[in-house]
């Protein structure tokens, strides 16, 4: 996880922040090459709880992710395997012991991150998160553009019109509804599964919507989730202890040349 916020950087040709570990070489230079240097563009979507055993399970119904992207990065959480610890970790690129936030709760990060290091090179970036969300919480009081729709549709949309609009070299986009779903339903229910499917399909509408509004540009889409989920004896989903099914997590990466 604490890899991911230098391999980014890396792709868009900027500095990574202060304190990250170091990048995935081997799959920057992937993305760098198929982007024909770097890319200019990048939409990550942050879709909450979607474990490895999910990708697995399911394959057939990550197949819009599949087909958007290049890489499929297998890669272990950071402990606890909560939201905003994980979230911290993802966009610094560092260790709790570093950025601080080891529990469930939501402070401003004060550890140097993605956001930061995009601001540093002149990049206008924006994040999109449910109000109230992690994300919407530990990054704020940045040079960014701030929105906060109430939930994952309505997310979607406004991050749908960003692209379109051309406004921003990066895009972070957060999502909730499966993390929500499980916790109430189990993380195999009916209605947990159809909000897994239906992050997948917000992927989907912002990679074709970044094809067909970013043409002049190349483009970097992630899908990015924090952290696994497990089923309770009691039943019902939940996340958080240092066991493969919170931990191990699945990150896809592609490349949208310019041109296209």
């Amino acid at each position: 996880m604490t890899s991911i916020a230098a391999t980014v950087a890396d792709v868009l040709g900027i500095e990574p922040p202060r304190q990250a570990e170091p990048a995935i070489g081997w799959l920057a230079d992937l993305l760098k090459d198929k982007a024909d240097g770097k890319a200019s563009r990048a939409v990550m979507y942050n879709p909450d709880a979607v474990a490895m055993w999910l990708v697995q399970n399911y394959t057939g119904e990550f197949a819009p992710v599949f087909r958007h992207t290049q890489a499929a990065v297998p890669l272990k959480t950071v402990a606890p395997a909560v939201t905003p610890v994980c979230f911290a970790s993802m966009y610094t690129g560092t260790q709790p012991s570093v950025h601080g936030v080891k529990k469930g709760e939501k402070p401003v990060v004060a550890t140097d991150s993605l956001f930061d290091a995009l601001i540093r090179a002149g990049k206008r970036a924006a994040i999109v998160a449910v109000d109230g969300s992690s994300m919407s919480k530990i990054y704020a009081g940045k040079a960014l553009d701030y929105y906060f729709p109430p939930y994952d549709e309505e997310v979607a949309q406004k991050a749908l019109e960003l692209i379109e609009q051309d406004r921003y070299d990066f895009i972070s986009v957060y999502t909730q509804s499966y993390d929500d779903a499980m916790h109430l339903t189990g993380t195999e229910s009916a209605v947990a599964l159809e909000a897994m499917r239906s992050q997948i399909r917000i992927f989907e509408q912002l990679a074709l919507a970044a094809e067909k509004y970013y043409r002049a540009h190349s483009t970097l889409l992630c899908f990015c989730t924090d952290h696994g989920v497990h089923t309770k004896e009691t039943g019902g989903g939940t996340h958080g202890e240092e066991i493969p099914e919170d931990m191990n997590i699945m990150h896809f990466f592609g490349i949208q040349p310019a041109g296209l």
